[in-house]
């Protein structure tokens, strides 16, 4: 439940009172505070980036005039979360990342879908639409730099083409993304599951 006008106008006094200057301190007389801790870092770091995107295409969406400010930001998380999620569900599937592959998500589809080569066409998680989409990222930017930077370490320009995306497009299709990679760890468990198999091949 987000906070209200009064709370966050009562936090950010505290704040100010508060002698401690550090950015990074534990939290005081229960403020809202951030844990680290535990096993769940991996997974989280992708759902989150993909959770910031949509609220940021959200956003665009519903004030035009700071689309010029928050799309690079938006597509940026978006296209890590597509990253470091494909690498979290090749290792989830019992499959190998190869050495090569650092940002390239074209590397990272390959080695996805090399994890789903012994599976039956009627029970594997590939989703060709979802891969195809990834793929349409990919060509734009192939080394991850395209949103984050204006230009090369030489001063070349960063060229994005074609050069108008259609808004809604990216929302929704970021959106379908997202419930695609939640739901995908449980398929690759059925996709694993011995007994499953058997009684899909059995039906």
């Amino acid at each position: 439940m987000p906070i209200s006008k009064d709370e966050e106008t009562a936090l950010y006094e505290e704040f100010l009172s508060s002698p401690d200057s550090r950015l990074i301190a534990p939290p005081e007389n229960g403020a809202p505070a951030v844990n680290f801790g535990g096993n769940w870092r991996e997974s989280r770091i992708w759902e989150g980036y993909l959770d910031a995107s949509l609220v940021l295409f959200r956003n665009i969406m519903q004030r035009e005039p700071q689309a010029n400010n928050l799309i690079f930001p938006a597509l940026f998380n978006l296209r890590h979360a597509m990253e470091v999620a494909l690498k979290w569900h090749i290792q989830y599937a019992g499959g190998v990342i190869p050495k090569r592959a650092g940002h390239d998500l074209s590397i990272l589809i390959g080695a996805f879908r090399k994890t789903a080569d012994d599976l039956d066409e009627e029970t594997t998680y590939i989703s060709e639409y979802m891969l195809n989409r990834i793929s349409e990222l990919a060509f734009v930017d192939p080394r991850s730099i395209a949103f984050r930077y204006s230009a090369e370490v030489n001063g070349a320009p960063i060229n994005i083409a074609p050069e108008r995306w259609d808004l809604r497009r990216l929302y929704f299709t970021a959106d379908e993304i997202s419930l695609w990679l939640d739901g995908l760890s449980g398929q690759i468990d059925l996709s694993q599951d011995a007994e499953y198999q058997a009684l899909l091949r059995d039906g």
